[in-house]
């Protein structure tokens, strides 16, 4: 393992060190499923079940690995770095060279709970952002010229968000970032941000903010990387993007993510897409919205891909064999199955390269959610049936990348028009109606 993973001259994979072979990312998303939930895997390392783990995944064929940070295991104090901590890192690493796994390290993040000195807004609190970028430095010093070491996540699945002044308390950095940026367009800012519903907001007012969350993510994922590149890390860069940055589906409470990727790829090395089904109707199970899933997950990768950019499909999966927490029944495998499979179709032909199951087990705590049955593996450390239909997959595409095909149907949308008509939740039914017109799939939306 001594070359570094880098882009592919194409732009559109990866390759092993400079006009190395070509490499196709294919792993999961580990946490152990031993160490409740949320996982606790640095706070209960245990190092002879972590190489166990390990050695299965490379038994099967699966060659990357993504790895959650801690913010208080690595820093439980302002300015303070745990030697423990890091040296649990250390070990990790160490097992993935044994094993010949590449590891993604994603961004510090509060599994163990959200350490005091790190409260505060992520994206507008200037301690809370020295904070992380003085952790970033750290962290590129211990690792950064580590070739096991595929890349940085800089967060799991960041938003920027829509907070109340209930949630906030007056005054705070960003009202006050935002107030600053309406002022300079000749806009009233008033006392409170605007929500996400859209109902009697002033478009412009909105569309401005929209504009103003993209560019908190700009600035604070500009940082990060700077951060990393300053430290001497050689590695490539990205950020795992929730789906909801794509507005197909917003979810009541929620609006856009504020990380569009066009505006974050020119800033990171690839993009990384997280996707999991949205049922209209849980209780009827996959099967008779399988296909609207499906065209929902093309949509959101199609906006994700970018040119020159490699598509990274770092988190999906479904549930199977087991019953997860808050169902009213167990899904046998073979329904984990159905949508891996109807994934991997969609997502080879919208230009993934690459793919990152969740997770690496079903977690065996009671409290946890689809992560209890969404594993390659059970809590036991049995091969599912997805989990041998997921490494037939990394055996095909490491012997022959897939190659992008066109969209049959190209749509261009305005998202800030596309959101007042829905009221800043849009829902699947809009996507459904589309996906009727053209019945074998191939849609792409243009937001602008």
């Amino acid at each position: 393992m001594a070359d570094f993973i880098r882009i592919s001259d194409d732009g559109t994979g990866f390759a092993e060190g400079a006009g190395g072979p070509r490499f196709v990312p294919f792993g999961a998303n580990y946490f152990d499923p031993k160490t409740g939930w949320a996982p606790k895997i640095w706070g209960r390392y245990d190092p002879e079940r972590v190489d166990r783990h390990l050695g299965q995944m490379a038994g099967a064929g699966l060659n990357v690995i993504r790895v959650f940070l801690d913010l208080g295991i690595l820093s439980p104090a302002p300015e303070a770095y745990s030697e423990e901590g890091f040296a649990k890192g250390d070990h990790l690493l160490a097992l993935c060279r044994k094993h010949g796994l590449r590891m993604i390290f994603s961004g510090p993040n509060t599994w163990h709970g959200l350490p005091e000195h790190w409260r505060g807004d992520p994206f507008a609190d200037a301690r809370r952002i020295d904070l992380g970028l003085a952790l970033w430095r750290r962290i590129a010093g211990r690792w950064g010229r580590e070739p096991a070491v595929l890349a940085w996540d800089l967060l799991n699945e960041p938003m920027v968000g829509w907070p109340t002044r209930a949630k906030r308390g007056a005054g705070d950095a960003r009202l006050a970032l935002w107030r600053a940026f309406a002022a300079e367009r000749g806009l009233a800012a008033g006392d409170d941000l605007p929500p996400a519903d859209t109902a009697g907001q002033d478009p412009r007012a909105w569309a401005a903010y929209l504009d103003f969350q993209e560019r908190l993510a700009e600035d604070w994922t500009r940082r990060q990387v700077r951060a990393l590149r300053e430290a001497g890390a050689r590695q490539l860069v990205t950020v795992g993007l929730i789906q909801w940055g794509i507005p197909v589906l917003l979810p009541r409470g929620l609006g856009l993510s504020g990380f569009t990727p066009g505006r974050i790829a020119p800033l990171v090395d690839y993009l990384s897409a997280h996707f999991y089904p949205m049922l209209r109707d849980s209780k009827a199970g996959l099967e008779p919205e399988l296909a609207l899933q499906q065209a929902y997950l093309e949509v959101v990768l199609r906006a994700t891909r970018q040119a020159g950019r490699p598509l990274v499909l770092q988190e999906f999966g479904w549930k199977g064999g087991k019953q997860a927490p808050g169902e009213s029944r167990a899904w046998p495998e073979e329904h984990q199955t159905l949508w891996g499979d109807a994934a991997m179709a969609v997502s080879r032909r919208a230009g993934a390269a690459g793919w990152l199951n969740w997770g690496y087990a079903d977690a065996a705590d009671p409290k946890a959610d689809v992560s209890a049955a969404s594993g390659l593996w059970t809590e036991d450390e049995r091969l599912k049936h997805w989990g041998r239909r997921f490494a037939d997959h990394a055996a095909r595409l490491r012997a022959a990348p897939p190659a992008y095909v066109p969209a049959v149907k190209r749509i261009e949308v305005r998202t800030v028009d596309f959101l007042f008509e829905h009221g800043g939740h849009p829902q699947l039914d809009w996507l459904d109606r589309q996906r009727e017109e053209v019945p074998d799939g191939g849609i792409e939306v243009v937001f602008s």
